[in-house]
């Protein structure tokens, strides 16, 4: 019986030698500001919206991964953290901007309360890719100033051996994480509770 087994376990040695393995390990991606773009654009509300404006905030520090799996792309996953005191606002008059970041810090965020935002993937939908592009959408759970909820976005991901570039737009209600609309010009304007994100962020492979 036992020279039976030495058989057995010597032919599934000598199969799994020259047999091809279709395993193929995963690409880990570090994605980073460097090369990358990630603002929210903040509208506005209230009676006298009509002489606002937009208002641009650039997301200046976050660091995140994604582990691809080239031979299923779909049990891929995505991973970002947001370093919330990084977001600038851009684009305004000197005394304006420095209100408003002011407000959005200790009013809107409450970075001392909430550091980090975070966003971690759950599923991953893509089509065929074309030419390393694949689009689709990515479904998960952003956590904002202690608020988790799950959205869908849609990305396209362009993938080759050691790049990947992730790009896509989403919108999100600010009131349904917490966060307090800000009035300015004396309260007659406020920014809206939409949210639009968009980004073009880079990824080196490790």
């Amino acid at each position: 019986m036992q020279d039976k087994y030495r058989i057995a376990s010597i032919c599934a040695l000598l199969l799994g030698s020259v047999l091809p393995s279709f395993s193929q390990e995963g690409r880990r991606f570090t994605l980073g500001p460097e090369e990358s773009e990630f603002t929210v654009k903040v509208g506005r509300a209230g009676f006298l919206k009509v002489f606002g404006h937009d208002h641009l905030v650039a997301i200046r520090g976050f660091s995140g991964e994604v582990n691809w799996q080239p031979e299923q792309p779909e049990a891929s996953s995505i991973r970002i953290e947001v370093q919330a005191a990084s977001l600038t606002v851009v684009g305004e008059d000197e005394e304006e901007r420095a209100q408003i970041q002011a407000d959005m810090e200790a009013k809107a965020l409450e970075v001392e309360s909430y550091p980090q935002i975070l966003f971690v993937s759950e599923e991953l939908s893509l089509g065929d890719a074309e030419g390393g592009e694949y689009r689709g959408r990515v479904t998960g759970q952003i956590t904002l100033r202690g608020v988790t909820n799950t959205v869908t976005i849609p990305l396209t991901l362009t993938v080759s051996e050691q790049s990947l570039r992730a790009q896509g737009e989403f919108q999100i209600k600010g009131s349904d994480f917490g966060v307090e609309q800000i009035s300015v010009a004396g309260g007659t304007v406020k920014t809206s509770d939409d949210l639009q994100l968009a980004f073009d962020l880079a990824g080196v492979r490790e």
